[in-house]
């Protein structure tokens, strides 16, 4: 009879679970993608086809010239389509934020009641997730890598200073405040927000990084880390959520990461 009551406790907490799955609303995910890459391609065709049309027909000019200038024309297309897109999402997330402003704190992971204060919150927090990926790939591999910098500000709520590269490394995608001269050596990563448990909670808090600051490969900065002046963060490193380095130390290696003597006269 024991054994039975058993059985069945645990069935009802595997059907449970399985009511609990994570379920992404892949159709809107798709819409958003899908506009967010055609609206831009739609304006950059309209200014290419006034150009065919408009430029080169109305003024007879020669075909050879035309052929010289068409790879000029098509790489100033491509830079107009990725301000474009970036602008383009950021209006779409700021529609998103009226209705549900980005906050800090740990919150419920809710994923069933969308009509919940956390649950709307969380639903947008997957959203401006999503449609700020797209943008943030192109720009990383194309030929004007700074427009990253220009699509976190823009786009999401991050504080991007002046001369702050990411050399193909994991960028925060929101809630960075980043101060001028930072480096990130590629395989480095930022994450503002941790997943406690898949179930459970989230916790979402800044992650502020000081001036003169380099990430070596292999970084890790958690969700309200904070970094000094001048910090040298060394390979495979871990800055756990909410870790502070010591007063008058500027090199740090370790998980956590710890303070260690560096000989500056080497």
């Amino acid at each position: 009879m024991e054994a039975e009551k058993q059985k069945k406790h645990e069935n009802s907490s595997f059907e449970e679970k399985l009511e609990k799955t994570v379920e992404l609303p892949a159709l809107d995910f798709f819409k958003i993608n899908f506009l967010s890459f055609l609206v831009p391609l739609y304006i950059c065709l309209g200014l290419f086809l006034l150009f065919e049309y408009g430029f080169i027909n109305l003024l007879s000019i020669h075909p050879l010239i035309h052929l010289i200038t068409l790879p000029v024309v098509l790489f100033i297309l491509y830079y107009i389509y990725l301000i474009i897109l970036i602008e383009f999402t950021a209006l779409w997330a700021r529609k998103w934020n009226e209705k549900s402003p980005p906050k800090q704190g740990v919150f419920r992971r809710v994923l069933d009641d969308v009509n919940s204060e956390e649950g709307k919150l969380m639903k947008y927090y997957h959203k401006r997730g999503f449609i700020i990926k797209f943008p943030m790939w192109l720009t990383s591999k194309s030929p004007f890598p700074w427009l990253i910098n220009r699509t976190l500000r823009r786009i999401s709520h991050n504080k991007i200073g002046k001369n702050v590269i990411y050399n193909d490394a994991y960028v925060g995608l929101e809630f960075t405040d980043i101060a001028d001269n930072s480096f990130f050596y590629p395989t480095s990563g930022l994450s503002s927000h941790a997943v406690n448990t898949i179930f459970g909670k989230i916790t979402i808090i800044e992650i502020k990084i000081g001036e003169n600051n380099t990430f070596y490969p292999g970084t890790i900065m958690g969700c309200g880390a904070l970094t000094t002046d001048n910090n040298v963060i060394y390979p495979n490193t871990v800055l756990h959520k909410s870790w502070r380095g010591k007063s008058g130390k500027f090199y740090y290696q370790g998980s956590p990461g710890r303070p260690i003597e560096i000989d500056d006269k080497k």
